[in-house]
C-alpha cells in the first residue's frame, strides 16, 4: 500500500492519519509506503518552484531561505517574536511566490482562482489539468520514483482539510494517467464530512476507485491482504502510530512533533452548533494505561521533544492520568472548561507532566448563548479555570465564536467585557464567524443561503433570527473588540500562519 498525505497544510508535524494506517497495515504484516508529500512538495516548490522575485523583500527572503528554515527549528527563535515574526514572514514570501498568480499560497492555504474545492466537477477538472498545479513538477521528479518502487495496486490519498483537496485530486488524476494500473483510495477528515451527507453517492468514479469513510484502519488492512472492503476485514485492535516515514528534521518546528489521537470523536457530543455532533460520530476512546505504554514508546522511536493531542476535547480521565506522573516530553491539546482545571493542585501537576498550553473553547461570554448552545460551561468556573492555568506556567488557546442564532449584539457586547474582564489570564484568542453546518437539526428553523456555491459545500448562509448578521459581527471584531487595549496585545501574539500549532512554543507565561 502507498500512502500520501498531499499539500497544503501547516508543515510542522506529521500527518497523523497517515501514522495510523502505516502503523495497522505493518501491525497486519502488510508492506507499506507513506509519503508526506506536504512537507516534502512544500519545500520542493520553495527551492524549485517558478520564482517571481520582483521586490527588495522577496529577493531578501530568497537569498536567506534555508537560514530561515533553520531559524524555525531553533526553540530560541521562539523567545523573540519580533524575530520569529519576520522569519514565517520571509518563509512564507517564498512560498507565495513560487508558482502562478493564478494559485495563492501560503504556509497554512492554498487558494486556486479559477476552481473551487467545494465543486465536484472542479475537482475533477483539477485531475484532468493536473500539469496546471503548482506541485506537478514536484509529483513527476519526486513522487514518481517513490511510486515506481512499489509493486502495490493501491495508492491511498488521505485528505483531511479543504486546502488539500485541489492538490490531492490533480495527485490522483496524475496518478492514473501516469501509472494506469494504480487503484486509488480516498480518505481523511474531509472525504469523511463529505460522505456523511444524507444520500451521499460518489461522483468521482472511476478516477477514485474506493471511498472511505471515518476511521481507515480496517479497510486499507483488507485491501491491502485482497480481501474485499465489503467482507469483514481482520479488526485492527488497538493500533500505534508509525512514524518511519517522518524525515523530522524537514518540519517547521523546535523539535519533533508527534501529532496523537487519544480517541475518536468528542465525549462531551451534545454542542448544537458543532459539526460532530451533526454527523453522529461515535466517541471512542483507548484505555489510559495503553495510551501511556504507546506515547512512552513513541517518544523512545522517534525522540520526539513534543507531543500535540489532537482530540476533540481530551478527557478529563486522561488528563487525571497525565496528571499523576511526568511525561518525557511537553505537550499541548484541546480541552473542555472542567472543574479539575479549577484546581490549583491540578494544574501544577499538569504543568509537572510537561503541559505548556491548553486550547479551550469558550465560544462565549454571555451564559444564555452557552445554555442554548448546550456547552455546559459556567463562566465563573471558566475564569478560575483561567487564573489557575496562567498561575500554573500553562498557556491558554481560547476559541471565540460569534454569531450563532443564540446570540445577538448585545451578547457579542457580552462576551467582549468577559475576555476583557479575563484577559490577563489568556494568552492567545481566536476568533470565527459561525457557519451553519448544512445538514443541522437548525437548518428547518432558518432561513438559509448558499455559503459557497459548490455541491460538497458543507456549510450554509442563513439570516440571523435575530438581525446579527455576518457584516454587523465582522464591524463589531473590526472596530471594536479587536481595537480594545485589553485585547489587541493578546491577538498580537499570535503566530502567523501557524496559530496554535506554534503557540505552544511562543515564550510562556511566568509562574507565580
Amino acid at each position: 500500500m502507498i500512502l500520501i498525505f498531499p499539500p497544503l497544510g501547516k508543515p510542522c508535524e506529521p500527518p497523523a492519519g497517515v501514522a495510523l494506517l502505516a502503523g495497522a497495515l505493518k501491525q497486519n504484516g502488510c508492506a507499506c509506503t507513506a509519503i508526506d508529500a506536504n512537507i516534502d512538495g512544500l519545500l520542493w516548490l520553495a527551492r524549485h518552484g517558478r520564482q517571481r522575485p520582483g521586490d527588495s523583500w522577496t529577493r531578501r527572503a530568497l537569498s536567506h531561505f534555508d537560514d530561515n528554515i533553520k531559524d524555525l527549528k531553533n526553540p530560541d527563535l521562539y523567545a523573540n517574536n519580533g524575530r520569529y515574526r519576520q522569519r514565517v514572514m520571509d518563509v512564507n514570501r517564498v512560498i507565495s511566490v513560487s508558482c502562478s498568480p493564478r494559485f495563492r499560497l501560503s504556509l497554512s492555504d492554498y487558494v486556486d482562482s479559477e476552481l473551487s474545492p467545494v465543486k465536484s466537477e472542479d475537482l475533477l477538472a483539477s485531475a484532468r489539468n493536473f500539469k496546471d498545479n503548482p506541485f506537478y513538477g514536484y509529483f513527476k521528479s519526486a513522487l514518481a520514483p517513490e511510486i515506481e518502487k512499489s509493486s502495490s495496486v493501491h495508492v491511498g490519498i488521505s485528505i483531511c482539510y479543504l486546502n488539500q483537496a485541489l492538490v490531492g485530486f490533480a495527485l490522483a488524476g496524475w496518478i492514473k494517467a501516469t501509472f494506469p494500473g494504480k487503484k486509488i483510495i480516498l480518505g481523511g477528515g474531509l472525504i469523511s464530512s463529505w460522505m456523511s451527507a444524507p444520500g451521499w453517492k460518489n461522483p468521482f468514479f472511476p478516477l477514485i476507485d474506493t471511498m472511505i469513510r471515518g476511521r481507515g484502519e480496517d479497510a486499507v488492512v483488507a485491501m491491502a491482504q485482497g480481501k474485499s472492503w465489503d467482507e469483514k476485514p481482520h479488526p485492527c485492535h488497538r493500533v500505534v502510530p508509525d512514524f518511519e516515514f517522518c524525515n523530522w528534521e524537514r518540519y517547521l518546528a523546535p523539535g519533533a512533533v508527534i501529532p496523537y489521537r487519544t480517541a475518536i470523536g468528542c465525549y462531551w457530543r451534545k454542542c448544537r452548533f458543532c459539526p460532530e455532533t451533526v454527523e453522529g460520530a461515535l466517541y471512542q476512546p483507548q484505555k489510559n494505561k495503553d495510551l501511556v505504554d504507546d506515547l512512552t514508546r513513541l517518544k523512545q522511536q522517534v525522540n520526539g521533544s513534543h507531543v500535540h493531542f489532537l482530540d476533540d476535547a481530551v478527557s478529563p480521565s486522561f488528563l487525571r492520568t497525565l496528571a499523576g506522573r511526568s511525561m518525557p516530553f511537553t505537550w499541548y491539546g484541546f480541552v473542555r472548561f472542567t472543574r479539575d482545571l479549577a484546581d490549583p493542585a491540578f494544574c501544577r501537576a499538569l504543568y509537572q507532566s510537561g503541559c505548556r498550553m491548553l486550547k479551550l473553547g469558550l465560544e462565549s461570554g454571555d451564559p444564555h448563548v452557552l445554555e442554548q448552545m448546550n456547552k455546559g460551561t459556567d463562566l465563573a468556573m471558566a475564569a478560575r479555570v483561567l487564573s489557575c492555568l496562567k498561575k500554573a506556567g500553562i498557556a491558554t488557546y481560547v476559541y471565540l465564536l460569534f454569531g450563532t442564532a443564540f446570540e445577538d449584539e448585545a451578547a457579542a457586547h457580552r462576551t467582549l467585557r468577559y475576555v476583557v474582564d479575563n484577559s490577563d489570564n489568556i494568552s492567545f484568542l481566536n476568533l470565527a464567524i459561525f457557519n451553519l453546518p448544512r445538514f443541522s437539526s437548525e437548518v428547518p428553523l432558518l432561513e438559509t443561503h448558499d455559503f459557497y456555491a459548490g455541491d460538497l459545500s458543507l456549510y450554509l448562509g442563513f439570516n440571523h433570527p435575530l438581525g446579527w448578521n455576518r457584516r454587523q459581527i465582522r464591524i463589531f471584531l473590526d472596530k471594536k473588540f479587536k481595537k480594545h487595549p485589553a485585547i489587541a496585545p493578546i491577538l498580537r501574539n499570535d503566530p502567523p500562519f501557524f496559530t496554535s500549532n506554534h503557540a505552544m512554543f511562543i515564550k510562556p507565561p511566568k509562574s507565580e
